[in-house]
């Protein structure tokens, strides 16, 4: 397994006063992360690229020269050519400060900390992080106590490992904080602008996950004529409600199989949030899961991932575009469909193969009056 290396910024404040002027509403925390042999050439291509956008010795998200967002576009087209994966923590202070015991700071810090490490290390057990020793130092002091209390390793005497550097002088921490600012401009309510959607377009290869939390739905979606395809918000509580419940109990379990499955439910997850219509094939989802090295067949994801999950009573429909979260009614009536076409002309071969081997037979073998192939003769008969 090639050796990883994440560079890490954030973006907003952590003050908890929100409403006030000045202050986020949101966290926001970035791992650009690499593999350590890319990590000098990935460097020098992007201060090259940053070079003809500005003059200034160090690339910051806020700076004047990026606040024109055709200009920031165009340079995020740019650095997406890089060999580099994005991983975020997006939290809404709004919803964790209410009726909530994270409205100290403390525990605020303590929360964030254990997302960014149970999911972080899912993907890359063995990364290590570079940090920005000013504006980061806090959270990753916290962050760096979590995870040598808490993290379980997976070889002897090897673990995380961590590093703080000066952003002035790393190139790579100014690319997180650039990310990590652009994000800021889908989801800062005040940053937000028609175009905001743009950016995520851009990023959208890149992007490793995007970890929103509170993680819920949101409620906020076009307008869909037909009446099988309106959205369905009992329908996405529910399913929300069940996905969320697997995810707390299971968030701990260090099973393989286990790891690929909140691999899948969280890209699922985060797909839904950027449009909750649309189906994602099963590479797209493998991809993620080859992460961590391991490698598995559609097959065995069908069964083993999208299966077990559905054996656990987490509803993924599936059709012939892929998989997704149903949002519904027609989401629901195309797995169906996707289930009958497959499962009718099995049943009608069984019927047509029963009769000749009757008639061959003479009857002599004539399976479906034995009682271990009851209910498949009832089903058949359904089917005459």
């Amino acid at each position: 397994m090639s050796d990883k290396i994440g560079f890490i910024d954030e973006s907003g404040d952590k003050s908890i006063h929100f409403t006030k002027d000045g202050v986020s509403t949101f966290f926001i925390v970035t791992a650009i992360i690499l593999e350590e042999h890319y990590v000098d050439e990935t460097r020098l291509q992007f201060v090259k690229i940053a070079s003809k956008y500005t003059q200034a010795p160090e690339i910051k998200s806020s700076a004047k020269a990026f606040q024109d967002l055709d200009k920031r576009i165009k340079f995020l087209k740019e650095i997406t050519k890089l060999n580099f994966k994005i991983y975020s923590i997006i939290v809404d202070k709004r919803k964790v400060f209410e009726n909530s015991g994270l409205q100290f700071r403390d525990s605020f810090y303590k929360y964030t900390n254990g997302l960014f490490n149970r999911e972080l290390y899912d993907y890359y057990p063995y990364l290590k992080l570079v940090s920005d020793n000013h504006g980061s130092e806090k959270f990753m002091n916290g962050f760096i106590e979590y995870v040598e209390k808490n993290h379980k390793q997976t070889e002897l005497f090897r673990g995380p490992k961590f590093a703080f550097s000066d952003s002035k002088d790393e190139p790579l921490i100014q690319l997180a904080d650039f990310i990590a600012g652009s994000l800021s401009r889908c989801y800062e309510p005040k940053k937000i602008s028609p175009r905001s959607s743009e950016i995520l377009q851009v990023l959208e290869k890149n992007i490793l996950h995007l970890r929103e939390w509170p993680e819920n739905p949101r409620n906020r979606f076009h307008n869909i004529d037909v009446e099988d395809e309106k959205y369905n918000k009992e329908l996405v509580d529910f399913l929300f409600f069940k996905i969320n419940n697997f995810i707390n109990i299971n968030q701990d379990n260090p099973a393989v199989e286990i790891k690929n499955q909140l691999i899948c439910l969280n890209y699922l997850i985060y797909r839904f949030k950027r449009d909750p219509y649309q189906y994602i094939y099963s590479d797209e989802i493998i991809d993620r899961i080859k992460i961590r090295n391991i490698h598995i067949t559609k097959r065995v994801f069908s069964k083993e991932v999208i299966g077990n999950l559905r054996e656990n009573k987490i509803l993924i429909t599936s059709s012939q575009s892929g998989y997704k979260i149903p949002c519904c009614r027609g989401d629901i009536i195309r797995f169906y469909n996707n289930y009958s076409s497959k499962i009718i002309p099995m049943i009608e071969t069984l019927r047509k193969t029963d009769i000749i081997i009757k008639s061959v037979t003479s009857r002599n073998i004539n399976l479906l009056d034995e009682k271990d192939f009851d209910y498949l003769k009832r089903i058949i008969d359904i089917k005459k």
